[in-house]
């Protein structure tokens, strides 16, 4: 009777061992080569909104994230040659996870990655992807998450936590160099040149003992540092000069005012060419290299690759784009007041970009190229106030809206507010210093 058990339970565990490889082949057999796969969904189709909650832990130098319940987090910032698959590939996801991402209803919007996005991978105990999220600012984006051996992709928004820190540097060096050794994260290093950088040239203006000190936001999710936020007041001392700078927002666009509500920005960009050098300067008596007698050279050469993005120097909105003798393919702006601003000889407009549309200061307009009479790629860059030709490289720009007197008693306040708040943090960081010493 006991020998007839055994024989059982042995044909028990036989028949457990053949149905499990059975699963195990079904389950492992899903086909290889994603790139014959097409990422395709209805862009207006609606997904339906869904989250799973990941607790997370603490974030180590390599962006990778253990948590406490046996998941793991890593977070890769996308370059600019990579695509989504390419990215799960170099973090070793399996080919049949990845099918099955691409398989999944919404895989399309994952896909629509670009420079500077994020990808979110949590893995599971068994280091198989439990979640992957696509995100450009870590507050929106989309999730798939992996369940029952499909993955449902669904739309999420998460509420980021702020804090506020404060910091102060002495410059013995470089700005940069002086930032990085009062523990100021890169970012918010070059965050403040860009503010006051239409006043101060922090390469030639600089000095050693200038200082400066400044309030910016960091942002959490579920107390995990995501990333460095907006600076939120700043001062700069350069000897007995003190420049400020207070983020408002107006009209629900964010800018930085001095403490007088006057716009720190200017209303133009010196130059519409990044990593470019001057090739000709205005000149009124230029000899033309081409047609080869005395011709007005009425605005500034820029000399760039073929393709070299061009960018709008003022806010503004498109009079004219075409082609237009020797200018070749032209694009001209309308700013504010009497200004107009033209880019020519250009290989190729910006995508929708047409006449009537509106842009901001930095926008992508066209390409820098040789069209019209051009005897290499360059951009030719004219600057008009009331139709009058002018140096680009010498006008006095103005600067760009300031706080509006509707909203002047409001930042009055807000600005007065800050400042408090900047002596606040800077007399409890001087508190805290005291103690450690006295420790």
């Amino acid at each position: 009777m006991l020998s007839f058990f055994k024989e059982i339970r042995i044909y028990l565990g036989i028949i457990f061992l053949l149905i499990s490889s059975l699963i195990a082949l079904m389950y492992f057999s899903l086909p290889r080569g994603l790139e014959d796969f097409s990422l395709s969904l209805p862009a207006d189709e609606e997904i339906k909104y869904e989250r799973e909650t990941i607790k997370l832990g603490q974030q180590n130098d390599n962006g990778v994230i253990k948590t406490d319940n046996k998941k793991v987090y890593k977070q890769i910032k996308v370059k600019s040659q990579d695509n989504l698959i390419k990215i799960l590939r170099n973090e070793n996801i399996p080919d049949r996870f990845i099918q099955a991402l691409v398989r999944a209803k919404g895989s399309e919007r994952m896909a629509r990655i670009k420079e500077g996005d994020f990808v979110e991978i949590v893995h599971d105990f068994l280091m198989n992807p439990a979640s992957i999220s696509v995100t450009s600012n870590f507050i929106d984006g989309y999730e798939a998450i992996f369940k029952n051996g499909l993955f449902k992709i669904s739309k999420f928004s998460r509420i980021l936590d702020k804090e506020e820190i404060y910091h102060s540097a002495t410059i013995e060096d470089s700005l940069f160099i002086s930032g990085k050794k009062s523990n100021i994260p890169e970012s918010i290093i070059m965050d403040l040149a860009y503010i006051f950088g239409w006043d101060i040239d922090f390469i030639y203006d600089i000095r050693s003992g200038d200082s400066f000190e400044l309030i910016y936001e960091q942002l959490y999710w579920k107390g995990n540092k995501v990333r460095n936020g907006d600076i939120i007041s700043a001062n700069f001392y350069r000897g007995e000069n003190k420049f400020s700078a207070v983020r408002y927002f107006q009209d629900g666009k964010k800018d930085y005012f001095s403490q007088e509500g006057n716009n720190l920005k200017k209303a133009f960009l010196r130059s519409p060419v990044e990593f470019s050098y001057v090739s000709s300067k205005y000149n009124l008596n230029r000899k033309h290299p081409i047609l080869n007698t005395i011709r007005a050279h009425t605005g500034v050469d820029y000399a760039a690759k073929t393709g070299t993005p061009v960018r709008a120097t003022g806010e503004g909105t498109v009079i004219y784009r075409a082609n237009k003798g020797g200018y070749g393919r032209l694009i001209e702006l309308r700013h504010f007041n009497e200004y107009t601003t033209r880019y020519a000889h250009l290989s190729g407009y910006a995508k929708g970009l047409q006449v009537g549309s509106k842009v901001d200061q930095g926008d992508i307009i066209g390409y820098v190229g040789k069209s019209g009479l051009a005897t290499g790629p360059h951009l030719h860059y004219e600057f008009r106030v009331n139709g009058m030709h002018t140096d680009p490289l010498r006008v006095k720009f103005p600067n760009a809206k300031p706080i509006e007197s509707k909203n002047k008693e409001d930042f009055t306040n807000f600005a007065l507010a800050l400042d408090l708040k900047m002596n606040t943090l800077k007399k409890k960081l001087f508190s805290s210093n005291e103690e450690k010493i006295e420790e």
